[in-house]
């Protein structure tokens, strides 16, 4: 499979003369690439793209870009926009790849596209409008973190939606490591680079901003992955929840036992899941002995399953209440229950309103 950085700019006309239309042999392509000198009075198409259909004609003054990532899309656009003011004609982007999501974005700024991998949208207002958007990435991405939104790196863009606004990088790793997370300051680094090629931080001089919060939300969403368990524990509590968890988690150190997203839905959204609750812990035998004999490990009549996972995400943010019963973040909640049955996702979308109307508080103190 081809990488994108083996694309430049330069490249895209011969790429484009060997790929076919993407709607079929009935509409014909022709890319004519710029003749105007670079740095000219006006500024000229990176390429001229003629559409016949049938008996009509179409021309589009096109910007390339060689990446496809959100931040070149915006460009491209912005780039297109120029070009079709000062050209008369309508704007094109083309890009290596425009998946469902990027389509949708062209048609509602009324751009055309084409990509590298056989789909593309062309629309001239009231006269033409073509979609296609089933083939798969031909260029995929190769740049670093590539799964920033996933395990142990999404503590990063989760931050962000508990603080929106950091003053350095390193104030990022102590802010994730103030809720119970734990991550290398490279990291944190690597996921802000894919987070700023995806539009949704700025960094600013010294400042780094949350864009998007709903856009972050999204991308966790679709990337997220149930954390990975080690083992398994069914027991029987013999006391109150709170108190077992009180036992289990010393407060002046980050959180060794907490209530899973699903389990947690209730402090943050109305109704009440009907199953038993679970919890995550990272040691299930120093959990052990700090409970000592105040459970039953038992198949029958449990009342709490307890998973063990070396993943830091689950406990990343989590609050413990009045009684000392310790939840998982409101985001945790989010993530875990998106993937459920109907009612689940009716308590995600409960909880969803509430991280963004916290995300905006944080921006106004």
């Amino acid at each position: 499979m081809r990488t994108q950085p083996s694309i430049t700019v330069d490249a895209i006309p011969e790429l484009l003369r060997d790929l076919r239309s993407p709607w079929g042999d009935q509409v014909e392509l022709e890319f004519t690439p710029s003749t105007s000198a670079p740095g000219g009075p006006v500024e000229a198409p990176d390429l001229r793209v003629r559409l016949r259909w049938d008996d009509q004609t179409y021309e589009f003054a096109a910007a390339a870009k060689s990446r496809s990532t959100p931040k070149a899309i915006d460009a491209a656009l912005l780039q297109a926009e120029r070009l079709s003011r000062s050209t008369g004609l309508p704007p094109m982007v083309i890009v290596p790849y425009l998946n469902e999501r990027r389509l949708d974005r062209l048609a509602d700024e009324s751009v055309s596209g084409i990509d590298l991998s056989g789909n593309g949208i062309a629309i001239v207002p009231g006269r033409l409008l073509l979609r296609r958007s089933d083939r798969p990435n031909r260029w995929p991405e190769s740049q670093p973190t590539k799964y920033a939104y996933r395990g142990a790196t999404s503590i990063v863009p989760r931050a962000f939606l508990c603080r929106p606004e950091f003053g350095s990088v390193g104030a990022i790793k102590d802010a994730i490591a103030a809720r119970g997370g734990s991550i290398a300051l490279s990291t944190v680094s690597k996921a802000l680079a894919r987070m700023a090629e995806d539009v949704l931080v700025e960094r600013s001089g010294a400042r780094i901003r949350l864009l998007q919060p709903e856009s972050l939300l999204d991308r966790l969403r679709d990337d997220f992955q149930t954390p990975a368990t080690r083992a398994a524990i069914r027991v029987k509590v013999t006391e109150p929840m709170a108190d077992l968890f009180k036992r289990a988690n010393d407060q002046r150190q980050r959180p060794r036992l907490v209530l899973s997203g699903a389990s947690s839905q209730d402090r943050y959204a109305a109704g009440l899941r009907l199953d038993d609750p679970v919890a995550y812990c990272d040691r299930i035998s120093e959990l052990r002995d700090r409970v000592g004999d105040r459970w039953e490990e038992t198949e029958r009549f449990a009342d709490l399953t307890i998973l063990e996972t070396s993943e830091r995400t689950p406990f990343f943010d989590a609050r413990t209440d009045q009684t000392g019963l310790t939840y998982a973040s409101p985001v945790q909640a989010y993530l875990e229950l998106s993937g459920g049955d109907k009612r689940d996702r009716e308590m995600a979308a409960e909880i969803r309103t509430l991280i963004l109307r916290e995300v905006e508080n944080a921006w106004s103190v």
